[in-house]
């Protein structure tokens, strides 16, 4: 029954719809996005709702045609073109800017700035367009979809840009899509509440004053092509806006999710990446310490994309000497050094290393390398160092990639590689792959990846990295010396 319920309850299909007479059927209303007022042009209201709504003299083109009685003077209709100016607007998506394109010889204005023939500007709510001169101020444009955001109040904000749809949100923040309104670039806004009165939950630390504002330090000084870049600050009593570059290819772990796993071609362009921004972030300074695949931004759909590392919310400068002692980071991406003192004890750089080595696990298999759903709590496998490749997509997989992560899920920090010695190795030093991330990142990277001088670490290994060194082993290019028989 409810089965047959559900298809009654279906819309009928285009052969159905035919059996209707214009009578019996009722034309759907398209939605208005926006409206337009004649000020000082003497024109009707007109509802907005077509993707593109065209103004100007000609009799065939233009939706709105202006003739002499629209105006006071009727000389004025001589500068008018024939396509004066077009409004357009995704009318698939609301929340999207409304354009207005300049199409006039004698300009169209909003709010007294002339726009360019070819150029566009963003329209926003009560703006003021004005035709053939800078004082014909002929319409006002009501914005009808003005509800876009309303937890967004900073002013300055919503003067500059258009706010769009949410992007995404979590105990950081919220980011939004929003457009420039007079170059028309998106870019991604990041919405961060102050909280002034307790630290003492996560949530709330992380959105404490200070926190807030390192973060917003660290990201405007920063500038690496896989690296996000901030355009824009502004700081209100209640909250921090950070405008962002917008990368429209979303984050790594949708693409890992979509995809299953990634080929270890396409995993290895964006470890190489990512490599190179870790590198970048320690030669500053500064540690991460929070980096997993939701932090990583793709430019576009494209297999083979630009990535740039992001969210710095738990980044922190450290200098030769110093050591961090702040139990942060995603539970399953954090180093074991971390757990293991429990924000007591010190650790150093290298926590980005391990983070990076659980993300290339992930790309390549779909999986995580630790987790609770695997028999024992995911925080006992990290501090041990207990991991397995029991995917079937891990038989595909290279060894060196495997030696790698092996190489890298070492729970002695001071055996685990730096980033230096990462992109020195065998698997990393791959030409195809250095010269397509060389192309998206627009630097040349070989110099970069000259093979380090091996240190001689005086400490010695735990039972875990024992274990960690026979698995590696297993995956090594050379095969294991023969015990001799006692």
């Amino acid at each position: 029954m409810a089965n047959s319920e559900a298809i009654d309850t279906l819309p009928p299909t285009q052969t159905q719809m035919s059996q209707y007479t214009p009578l019996e059927s009722q034309p759907i209303e398209p939605l208005c996005y926006g409206r337009l007022i004649g000020k000082f042009a003497k024109i009707k209201t007109l509802d907005l709702s077509r993707s593109e709504f065209t103004v100007g003299r000609h009799d065939t083109k233009c939706h709105l045609v202006l003739q002499e009685g629209h105006f006071e003077r009727r000389s004025m209709l001589t500068r008018i073109s024939k396509i004066h100016f077009t409004i357009e607007k995704n009318i698939n998506d609301f929340s999207s800017p409304t354009f207005i394109i300049d199409s006039s010889l004698n300009g169209t204005y909003v709010n007294g700035r002339v726009i360019g023939k070819n150029n566009r500007m963003v329209l926003k709510h009560n703006d003021i367009i004005s035709v053939g001169s800078r004082d014909v101020r002929a319409f006002v444009y009501q914005d009808l979809c003005q509800v876009a955001a309303p937890e967004v109040k900073a002013k300055k904000l919503r003067e500059a840009y258009h706010i769009g749809r949410r992007l995404g949100s979590g105990a950081c923040g919220t980011v939004f899509l929003i457009h420039h309104t007079i170059s028309c670039l998106p870019f991604a806004m990041k919405h961060v509440m102050k909280d002034q009165i307790s630290e003492r939950t996560r949530p709330q630390f992380l959105n404490e004053p200070t926190r807030v504002m390192r973060e917003a330090t660290i990201m405007k000084e920063l500038n690496h092509p896989c690296v996000i870049k901030m355009h824009d600050i502004i700081d209100e009593p209640d909250a921090v806006y950070m405008v962002l570059e917008y990368m429209k290819g979303g984050d790594l772990l949708t693409r890992i999710i979509n995809s299953k796993h990634l080929p270890e071609k396409t995993a290895k362009l964006f470890f190489l990446q990512m490599c190179h921004a870790v590198k970048y972030l320690h030669e500053e300074g500064i540690t991460h310490r929070d980096l997993k695949p939701d932090n990583i931004l793709l430019q576009d759909d494209q297999e083979y994309t630009l990535l740039k590392v992001s969210d710095f919310g738990l980044s922190r400068f450290v200098g030769k000497n110093s050591v961090m002692r702040t139990l942060c980071g995603t539970p399953l991406y954090v180093a074991p050094e971390v757990l293991k003192t429990s924000g007591r004890g010190s650790y150093t750089r290298k926590v980005d290393i391990w983070s990076l080595g659980v993300v290339l696990f992930t790309m390549l298999s779909g999986t995580l390398p630790f987790s609770d759903e695997y028999g024992t709590p995911a925080v006992d496998q990290i501090k041990r160092g207990k991991f397995a490749m029991r995917h079937p997509a891990w038989r595909t997989v290279s060894s060196m990639a495997k030696k790698l992560i092996f190489d890298i899920l070492n729970v002695n920090p001071t055996a685990r590689p730096s980033v230096d010695a990462l992109l020195a190795s065998s698997w990393l030093r791959d030409d195809e792959m250095i010269c397509v991330a060389e192309r998206l990142m627009k630097v040349p990277l070989r110099a970069a990846m000259v093979p380090p001088v091996p240190a001689v670490s005086a400490q010695r290994n735990t039972p875990s990295d024992v274990e960690n060194n026979n698995a590696s082993r297993r995956y090594n290019q050379e095969p294991p010396k023969k015990r001799k028989k006692v």
